[in-house]
């Protein structure tokens, strides 16, 4: 069941931005969470990866696809020839001041993959953002206080790290992690649906949890 503060985050989610899907993995974070399921800790760090990665950027329409590397080097690499590169091919002193003379089609498809990246890092620090400059009113990046961002990256990257099963069983300290980083990036969602009032004092909460 939720507490009153996790409902009024869950109907943001769910009528305020429709976006139901997300709700729902929201809900059911928290009732995993509470229930400690076994597997909880990946659920939970998957379901907060998502919601981090995935919720301003859906409520405001950024590309949330990520880059196909795999498909992008698929598309020349049965065209590519060891003699254009690499530790097997001997090069005259002429030849590294000259370079290798590789097609034009290939060269296209290989700075298409440049392209692809390098639009995917900026999308990638455009949603790291977003979430604040959309749903708290900072209005850039520069302004989001340092504590609140480093809070944020440190779910993040904490997420990200326990998404995905793995051969070792995690730490016993992994149970209290996940509470916090939850807890904490929960106090986001909250400080994001509630009112301008509520909205402020959530703020302060953070920053003065964040201090200690």
């Amino acid at each position: 069941m939720l507490t009153e503060r996790q409902q009024t985050v869950f109907d943001w989610i769910n009528d305020n931005l429709e976006l139901p899907v997300y709700a729902e993995a929201y809900k059911g974070a928290l009732d995993i969470l509470n229930r400690k399921s076994s597997g909880y800790i990946t659920f939970v760090s998957h379901a907060g990866r998502d919601l981090m990665n995935g919720l301003a950027s859906a409520a405001i329409g950024i590309p949330g696809d990520p880059v196909q590397y795999v498909q992008l080097v698929e598309d020349f690499k049965d065209e590519w020839k060891d003699e254009w590169g690499g530790e097997s091919y001997n090069t005259t002193e002429d030849n590294d001041e000259n370079g290798h003379l590789i097609p034009n089609e290939i060269c296209k498809k290989i700075k298409n993959l440049v392209d692809k990246h390098k639009e995917g890092r900026r999308v990638a620090e455009e949603k790291n953002s977003s979430f604040f400059t959309n749903f708290l009113d900072y209005p850039n990046e520069d302004n989001i206080p340092e504590n609140l961002s480093q809070e944020w990256r440190k779910a993040k990257q904490w997420f990200n790290g326990h998404a995905h099963l793995r051969k070792d069983e995690f730490p016993i300290a992994a149970s209290n992690e996940v509470e916090l980083h939850f807890h904490n990036f929960d106090n986001l969602l909250y400080a994001a649906a509630a009112s301008e009032i509520e909205q402020l004092r959530s703020i302060h909460e953070i920053l003065d949890e964040a201090n200690r």
